[in-house]
């Protein structure tokens, strides 16, 4: 296999994971509308997060090799890769049991920010945009 093919099959891999992990976000907008939750869907969102914080880290791993690969390279790529770098560390740093909670309080405030997300995708499809 060669650093194209390569690069495409972890892109594609990584597209899938991040949409997956990710769709945590629009489920519990939706269903925070329907208040208070049964036990059976807070136990469901508890699984959804675990899963989301663990498939988002193997989603980094796959996008940072999608990246060493890939011969396309711009700035808007590389702003993504930072924001991609920010957000799954903020992530894990909001799990870990080090912090106080005021201190994770304030991490998941700019963690879960919504506008940080939409930059992320705006640079990520104008740096593949610009790179053909």
């Amino acid at each position: 296999m060669n650093s194209e093919g390569i690069s495409d099959f972890f892109g594609f891999v990584c597209l899938l994971l991040f949409v997956f992990a990710n769709a945590y976000y629009p489920a519990r907008l939706i269903a925070n509308q329907y208040r208070p939750w049964p036990k059976d869907i807070a136990i469901f969102f508890k699984k959804y997060l675990d899963l989301h914080m663990s498939i988002n880290i193997i989603a980094f791993i796959a996008m940072s090799i999608h990246a060493h690969f890939s011969d396309e390279r711009n700035i808007f790529l590389y702003a993504s890769l930072l924001v991609t770098v920010w957000l799954t560390f903020a992530g894990i740093l909001m799990r870990s049991k080090s912090f106080s909670s005021d201190t994770k309080k304030q991490m998941r405030i700019i963690h879960t920010q919504q506008i940080i997300f939409l930059v992320w995708l705006v640079l990520l499809i104008f740096g593949h945009i610009a790179a053909e």
